[in-house]
């Protein structure tokens, strides 16, 4: 019978290389479905998009919102980040965006959100997915939005942790 000698520090060495390749799966595992979600709620922002746009009423509410305190500031932001012309997307008010204004380009894709607003129960999952800038009115509203998207944040990890 042979036997194997190896050190402790050796194997604890061993031990920590798994632990940090089990780490390095785990989190491309994770973006890898961060962007799927990203990719469907994009289109899914596309096609509620698309969907207003048959609506003539919306029209109205989109030049409403264009004249919120802010906006002004929010597009020219939004035109220097992505070089493309920014309009009000017509599913303003759509609870995928916690009521905020959907900007978009001239073909409907959805590229920032101003001034959602804080809502009762979790941020939709949509903001926490899609990534996108979000613009606010004044440093205060921000906060308030950012606070309650922390504690969307931790409820949904808690719930995804119990259905491990």
């Amino acid at each position: 019978m042979r036997k194997l000698w190896a050190s402790p520090r050796c194997v604890l060495a061993e031990a920590k290389k798994l632990r940090d390749e089990d780490e390095q799966q785990r989190k491309a595992t994770d973006e890898e479905a961060r962007a799927e979600r990203r990719g469907y709620a994009r289109h899914e922002a596309k096609t509620a998009e698309l969907i207003a746009r048959t609506d003539p009423d919306r029209a109205a509410l989109a030049r409403h919102s264009a004249r919120l305190p802010g906006f002004e500031n929010a597009i020219a932001q939004v035109v220097d980040l992505y070089r493309t012309p920014v309009i009000v997307g017509w599913s303003v008010g759509d609870r995928r965006y916690s009521c905020g204004v959907p900007l978009v380009n001239d073909r409907g894709v959805l590229l920032a959100v101003f001034d959602p607003l804080p809502q009762p129960g979790p941020c939709p999952a949509f903001l926490l997915d899609v990534g996108l800038p979000l613009y606010f009115p004044t440093e205060e509203q921000r906060e308030r939005f950012e606070q309650y998207r922390a504690v969307s944040e931790r409820i949904r990890a808690s719930y995804s942790t119990d259905l491990d």
